[in-house]
């Protein structure tokens, strides 16, 4: 059924629960004057009154009565859309950001991470959504509804944060911010409370194991020639083995993030081995005559088993230096994957990792493809989102979850072949502060919108 966006109005009447639809509307969707009706926001339903405006039939304000907007617990007036949906009428849609560690500063209300979520909320302009943040803790599953936080604008055209209690959303966006937070006893009932909702579907849950994704991925023909081989929880036999293969070889850790733990070893053309990390004081590089040595070297402190072994790629450089690319990926309202940034992360001098944190500067990918391949750069682009897009899909139906976006960290090795390093299913967003990638920030957050709608079937 086609959906409308409309102008929310609400009219002072403690008494009705009633809702004024402009009269060529009324007739368009075959209602009748006083006709009771279930409306819907989010997962909650009123049986209301509809009344057709006669005054003003072409306007495309519909009002609300002060009544049913306390009942159903609608935030703010304003653009909204409105669907009819077998006999019941759907407004919305109500999208709810998940994620831990709210406050009750209405200044911060998620303390540091305020202005990542304040950022994403400004996404909503123009979509006519009611798009807002909770946690776990905020809901209250007998009434069906949430205490949420609102990013409101006011009339001198900034904004401000509103707390509101409001319906249960249409579609849940997973922004848990860690592993160890996902452990909270009330995340986890949270999530399992949801799961057996009809009809709520929530996406990007949970967090992504570098081993995990490799057993998805490697036995699978359609993406297996971009996967390094990688073997888990190495014993000194298997490091040795993937040393004679290639001249490169990464421990990394199953569950690291941000480049924390990884571990370069190189075989050397004169004989030994150096191994090359990062510590809290800087960039190591140590040389050992015995891979045995190394081995023992870096295992001291660290578990085998929360380890992986991957062949080493031979990237491509820029001024002498590795790099990679982050691209940021996105599900549209028709549910495609698009690519929506490619950023190159060039490594910073003497560090393993192209992380932005061990010295790394993020360049904008179409700079940097032009700076290489001059004439064949659109060929390059094309290669890269086209895998791109494959892994996304791959990754999709392997896990069998909803997915809206990933970040997946690739990159071209001294052939010009494609590699896929990581998929992360909370892409950070650091790469968006570089002045020229403004825009592409602002349609992956427009398109986490657009994706939810789909979700929501509005």
């Amino acid at each position: 059924m086609e959906t409308f966006r409309m102008r929310l109005r609400f009219l002072s009447n403690p008494r009705i629960s009633g809702i004024i639809l402009p009269a060529t509307l009324f007739q368009q969707l075959q209602l009748r004057q006083r006709q009771k009706i279930k409306v819907l926001l989010g997962k909650k339903e009123v049986v209301a009154t509809v009344l057709q405006d006669k005054r003003n039939p072409d306007t495309n304000v519909m009002k609300v009565t002060t009544l049913l907007q306390t009942e159903l617990g609608i935030p703010h007036p304003g653009l909204i859309q409105l669907k009819l949906e077998g006999s019941a009428l759907r407004i919305g849609p109500s999208i709810g950001i998940v994620t831990t560690g709210i406050r009750r500063d209405p200044k911060q209300p998620i303390g540091p991470r305020t202005s990542f979520f304040y950022n994403l909320l400004q996404a909503q302009e123009g979509k006519g959504v009611f798009y807002y943040i909770f946690s776990p803790t905020d809901v209250d599953w007998e009434s069906n509804t949430v205490k949420a936080w609102f990013l409101r604008r006011s009339k001198s055209g900034g904004y401000f944060w509103k707390k509101h209690v409001t319906a249960m959303p249409d579609v849940v966006y997973d922004r848990i911010p860690s592993r160890s937070a996902e452990k909270h006893e009330a995340v986890q009932e949270f999530k399992y409370r949801l799961a057996s909702y009809p009809n709520l579907p929530m996406f990007n849950q949970g967090f992504f194991n570098k081993w995990g994704v490799h057993q998805l991925l490697y036995p699978n023909p359609e993406v297996n020639e971009h996967i390094p081989e990688t073997y888990t929880s190495p014993s000194l036999t298997t490091v040795r083995d993937l040393l004679r293969k290639y001249p490169i070889v990464y421990l990394k850790p199953k569950n690291g993030s941000l480049g924390y733990g990884i571990v370069k070893v190189v075989r050397q053309a004169g004989g030994g081995f150096t191994a090359s990390y990062h510590t809290g004081s800087g960039n190591v590089k140590k040389q050992f005559s015995k891979l045995s040595s190394l081995y023992q070297h870096v295992f001291r402190s660290r578990r085998v088993s929360a380890y992986l072994a991957q062949q080493g790629i031979s990237l491509m450089t820029f001024h002498g230096r590795p790099f990679d690319f982050r691209v940021h990926l996105h599900k549209n309202q028709q549910n495609e994957w698009v690519v929506s940034c490619t950023a190159a992360k060039v490594a910073g001098s003497g560090s393993v990792t192209t992380h932005v944190r061990t010295g790394g500067t993020v360049i904008p990918g179409d700079d940097l493809l032009q700076h290489l391949f001059g004439k064949q750069k659109p060929l390059m682009t094309q290669r890269i989102s086209d895998a791109s897009i494959r892994l996304a899909t791959a990754i999709e139906l392997a896990k069998g979850i909803d997915l809206g976006e990933l970040g997946l960290d690739m990159g071209i090795d001294t052939q010009g072949h494609v590699w896929m390093f990581e998929a992360n299913s909370k892409p950070g967003r650091s790469i968006f502060k570089h002045a020229r990638l403004r825009e592409a920030d602002h349609e992956s957050r427009k398109l986490l919108v657009d994706y939810s709608c789909y979700l929501a079937n509005f």
